[in-house]
């Protein structure tokens, strides 16, 4: 009996996914299913062949009379007409069958935000949509500094992300510390500034305002951290500035 309160209930969400536009429909029949992925396979008047089964690591799923079925790399639509094929004739007569995706594989989120980890895919879901899962970005995180891997035919291609754009099952989202240096002394305004590549101590001390009438431009020291210990030096306006430099412009004397 409960058999068949299932497929009632998944003839029903059917009828409501008819009631989206047809392109929304397309785009899941064209989705290429990976492990991790959970699909829903009716096969209508056949209860025991109607569930939902997650693809195991290999890409594949394990199904009644047929065993183990590759299902990794097709399309939904590809997945279905397989079924349809494999039981055709053998063991069904015209079979009528629906593949629906139940579940889509979950997105990673690691770096700078509040509760790194894996979080559940739904259709709509944008890069800001997937940080706000995560418990929104942590006091540390850099908004321009966001990389996403995602894997295309088989290949691991990395992207920087703008917070508007899409994300898609599977992908791993990694949110960087914010670079900056650090500024003290006589400059017009003493704190922190963001790193930027080829920034040096001239461009530094201009971010910071420039000097002041008292500083001295010759004595200027740089604390730097190399490999794990803090060492401090003298800097040239120059030389190179990195990402944790703190900079100190000490007072001259006239």
């Amino acid at each position: 009996m409960n058999s068949y309160k299932n497929i009632i209930v998944k003839l029903l969400l059917l009828y409501l996914v008819s009631l989206f536009p047809v392109g929304q429909v397309l785009a899941q029949d064209s989705y290429t299913l990976s492990p991790g992925d959970e699909v829903s396979i009716i096969v209508f008047g056949e209860a025991d062949l109607t569930m939902d089964i997650k693809l195991d690591e290999n890409g594949r799923l394990n199904y009644p009379l047929l065993g183990a079925v590759r299902a990794g790399g097709l399309t939904v639509a590809e997945l279905e007409k397989t079924i349809t094929n494999e039981l055709s004739g053998t063991y069904l007569i015209d079979p009528d069958v629906r593949v629906t995706v139940a579940q889509y594989r979950q997105v990673y989120i690691s770096g700078e935000v509040s509760a790194p980890g894996g979080y559940d895919y739904k259709p709509g879901l944008t890069l800001n949509k997937a940080i706000a899962l995560a418990g929104g970005f942590g006091a540390k995180a850099s908004r321009e500094r966001i990389t996403l891997t995602r894997v295309i035919n088989g290949v691991s291609r990395q992207y920087n992300m703008r917070l508007a754009d899409a994300v898609l099952p599977g992908d791993i989202i990694s949110v960087a510390e914010y670079l900056q240096v650090f500024v003290n002394g006589e400059v017009q305004r003493p704190g922190d500034y963001p790193y930027q590549t080829g920034l040096t101590l001239e461009k530094t001390i201009a971010l910071a305002g420039g000097f002041t009438g008292r500083a001295s431009k010759k004595r200027i020291r740089v604390s730097r951290e190399v490999d794990g210990q803090q060492q401090e030096g003298k800097i040239r306006l120059r030389d190179p500035v990195y990402p944790g430099d703190i900079i100190s412009v000490p007072e001259g004397f006239f």
